[in-house]
């Protein structure tokens, strides 16, 4: 996408845009890579739209990337830093325990029992009653802060402009934006403050989409809520406003996103699908199928989908340990077409001790414009990534024109950052930190 050249911003200040694009260069990584500490926690990824993070098993925090897509909101996590191709740690604490990267926040929680967030929080993703387009405090938080009130959190997830978690009792609460009905109390209301989804005590695990979200409750069902998956209706209508059962079964594991998709394993290691898209993944030839889940695939040894923050989960797990692509190559991106082949299974071949993975198809630039992007852990600290390069990597034309959205920006210039070409690699190489 050409970004449109500012009008209102004079020749003076030509002195001011090589300054300002000296000061956002960001460097590729070096060939090799430090190690994260180790400890003896379980460690965890999660992956934005165009930012990571990490929760290193000693209980400290990382991030890489950049602000997200199509807003400037700081949600690295890293004070005033917005964009950086190599890790940066995130305060100096070692008792997280738990993280997931959302659209434009994140959400995170500490052995304690409480909740912290950071990034956006314009229609209320923290939970503490506040919300602000114009009030910069209220808007958003360069550094964690601490979100929900309560000692009693157990696992929490960022969704588009959501968040929604569980307490130790087992209650689902939500907050945050609702217009299709991803909080699931019954109304499209949004909400600043964290509302009890229903009064069911038994929920164990919980995924939060863009604009939808599903539970798993301890007998093995599995509910949705959220915008409808229907391809009878459009996206945003014929909102399904409370948690509803998808089917009779009780085995199921772990849920995952594709776009305007939910994907999902049972207990028996098959991989199942529904939504409006369904049948890019399971190559059915009927559209009616995608309302009601279809497997993907006769692989009966499936294990996990690595829960990620951008919308198209891509990542495997199986329950030998190894990793796994769902290959996209066959399809149109944008999902507007049909799959000319069905899905392929492709190998991650990492030959380190992986103890955390991650991968997804990342808004690359423009929207309308993807990329693959994964990430690994190894159980002795390194971390590998591979596909789209986070960190807002920009040539000298690119740092000159972002240098002049913020300085027109300033005089109250209200469009959109301008897109950096993408940088994609191919071969998985180790992120280096500070």
């Amino acid at each position: 996408m050409v970004w449109p050249r500012l009008k209102t911003v004079g020749v003076v200040s030509a002195t001011i845009l090589l300054a300002a694009g000296i000061a956002i260069v960001v460097t590729m990584p070096p060939t090799g890579g430090l190690r994260l500490p180790v400890g003896k926690g379980t460690p965890a990824i999660s992956l934005g739209e165009r930012h990571g993070l990490i929760l290193a098993s000693d209980g400290s925090l990382w991030s890489w990337g950049s602000d997200a897509h199509d807003t400037l909101r700081p949600i690295l996590g890293l004070g005033n830093v917005t964009a950086q191709t190599r890790l940066g740690r995130i305060g100096n604490e070692t008792n997280w325990i738990s993280i997931s990267a959302g659209l434009s926040h994140n959400v995170a929680i500490k052995s304690d029992g409480t909740l912290w967030a950071w990034g956006a929080n314009f229609l209320g993703q923290f939970g503490v009653g506040t919300t602000g387009i114009l009030n910069r405090k209220a808007r958003e938080s360069n550094i964690p802060v601490a979100a929900a009130p309560g000692h009693d959190w157990k696992q929490a997830v960022a969704g588009g402009i959501h968040t929604l978690a569980i307490k130790q009792d087992g209650t689902l609460w939500a907050w945050g934006d609702n217009w299709a009905g991803s909080l699931g109390t019954g109304t499209t209301s949004n909400s600043a403050v964290p509302l009890q989804v229903g009064s069911a005590t038994n929920w164990i695990k919980v995924w939060a989409g863009i604009l939808e979200s599903v539970g798993l409750q301890s007998d093995g069902s599995l509910w949705y809520w959220g915008d409808n998956p229907d391809p009878a209706f459009q996206q945003g209508t014929g909102q399904i406003l409370a948690p509803t059962r998808i089917s009779p079964d009780t085995n199921w594991v772990d849920v995952g996103f594709g776009v305007n998709t939910v994907l999902a394993v049972k207990a028996d290691g098959t991989l199942w699908t529904w939504g409006r898209n369904a049948h890019v993944y399971s190559d059915a030839q009927n559209p009616s199928l995608d309302t009601v889940p279809t497997r993907v695939g006769t692989n009966c040894d499936w294990a996990s989908i690595p829960a990620c923050g951008l919308g198209w989960c891509q990542g495997l797990t199986k329950k030998d340990g190894s990793l796994w692509l769902m290959d996209a190559s066959d399809f149109d991106v944008n999902l507007r077409r049909g799959p000319s082949k069905a899905v392929r299974f492709r190998r991650v071949e990492l030959e380190k001790d992986v103890v955390a993975y991650m991968a997804g198809v990342a808004h690359a630039a423009a929207p309308g414009m993807h990329a693959p992007i994964g990430a690994a852990l190894t159980r002795d600290g390194e971390v590998w990534t591979w596909g789209l390069v986070l960190g807002d990597p920009r040539g000298l034309r690119s740092r000159l024109e972002l240098g002049a959205f913020q300085l027109a920006s300033r005089f109250g210039y209200k469009g959109r950052p301008p897109d950096a070409a993408p940088v994609v690699r191919q071969a998985p190489w180790r992120l280096p930190h500070e």
